[in-house]
């Protein structure tokens, strides 16, 4: 069971810490031109929604063997 668990934890690792990325740069966005703010919260975000997916196929597609 736990070798089932690792893709799980990792993708949910990769979405927490993109998740901190952003607010972390988001915190200090006086900081950072707005160009990079903008291609760093497109990234984060398009990160997180890719992750958000492999998770999804992961559980019902994945485990359903």
């Amino acid at each position: 069971m736990q070798d089932r668990a690792l893709p799980l934890l990792l993708l949910a690792t990769f979405l927490i810490l993109n998740v901190v990325f952003l607010i972390g740069i988001w915190k200090r966005r006086t900081h950072f031109s707005k160009a990079f703010l903008v291609f760093a919260s497109s990234l984060a975000c398009l990160l997180m929604t890719s992750s958000l997916i492999l998770i999804l196929f992961t559980m019902y597609i994945g485990y359903n063997e």
